[in-house]
């Protein structure tokens, strides 16, 4: 972090095939921005986008050099994005915000309002989000598990985001592979606020969010932060052996009251098939646990920077 820089604001953008959005999110920003009539700079994350946002952002920097553009080789995703991003922010407070113009840039005032009262990170929670059923009832779960697993009520937290810069450098300290940004921000201990922002519809183009990211994005705020499922693993599985000895053991009374064996095979296919499915949940949990720390031992990058603009 560069002490003597002079810039106040670092606003921090990850972009993915989000080329139709771009002009119009740089044209609300930097309206918002100059409004606040101190110094900041706009850090585009370019997270290997196949159409042509590069280039839209390059044009942006050659008519405004606040414009900042960091370009990765391939898509690595949102998070590691935004590390890159504050890796080269120099602002003493940075703005973290999507490109698709579903965080309104016009509600930035109203972060740094919160901050202003004493807080070091604050989130915006939406008042009525946009997203899809799916997309929805996955926020509601992860809602659920963060207020279980965090130090802190996480309720409503976002990627809409203001926070202090030395937050930040001791965030850059976690050096995790796969990281949960607002876990992480809420676990350090530093004062979280929240304020109610508006939340509209997609400008252009299609969420970048698939079923698949969501699902190991939830997996990356688990294991991250609790050993619970493993917990639920092996209290489960003494659980199904229990049962699984209390129904030998009947059926074995009834074996030498009655004189007939147990009958049935549909019966004995339908307790392997339930009994298999449960060991597989149990070694696929477990195996999420390795493969994370098989990426921690590896020390591989989190990102890969082709060029930098600025």
């Amino acid at each position: 972090m560069d002490l003597k820089s002079n810039i106040k604001y670092s606003v921090v953008i990850p972009v993915f095939n989000e080329a139709e959005n771009l002009e119009v999110l740089y044209a609300r920003l930097t309206k918002v921005m100059g409004s606040l009539e101190e110094p900041y700079e706009i850090i585009f994350v370019d997270d290997g986008s196949s159409d042509q946002s590069f280039q839209i952002l390059r044009d942006l920097h050659q008519k405004d050099i606040n414009v900042k553009v960091i370009r990765f080789t391939r898509n690595f995703g949102q998070h590691p994005a935004i590390t890159a991003g504050f890796s080269a922010a120099k602002g003493d407070i940075m703005i973290t915000l999507d490109a698709d113009l579903q965080n309104p840039p016009e509600e930035i005032p109203k972060l740094l309002d919160k901050l202003d009262e004493g807080c070091e990170v604050v989130f915006g929670v939406f008042q009525h989000r946009k997203h899809s059923a799916f997309r929805r009832a996955g926020s509601r779960f992860a809602k659920w598990v963060l207020g279980r697993i965090l130090p802190v009520e996480a309720t409503g937290l976002s990627g809409f985001r203001a926070l202090r810069s030395y937050t930040v450098a001791q965030l850059k300290l976690l050096n995790e592979k796969s990281k949960f940004l607002d876990g992480l921000l809420c676990w350090m201990g530093y004062k979280v606020g929240k304020i109610e922002v508006a939340h509209e519809e997609r400008h252009a183009g299609k969420t970048k969010y698939t079923p698949f990211k969501l699902v190991s994005l939830w997996l990356d705020m688990v294991v991250s932060f609790t050993d619970l499922p493993l917990k639920i693993a092996i209290f489960g599985g003494l659980f199904l052996g229990v049962v699984g000895f209390a129904l030998a053991l009947f059926y074995l009374i009834r074996y030498f009251l009655y004189g007939f064996g147990v009958p049935g095979f549909a019966t004995i296919v339908i307790l392997i098939t339930f009994f298999s499915g449960v060991q597989l949940f149990a070694l696929g949990i477990l195996g999420e646990y390795i493969g994370r720390m098989n990426k921690e031992v590896k020390n591989k990058p989190e990102y890969i920077i082709r060029e930098i603009v600025n």
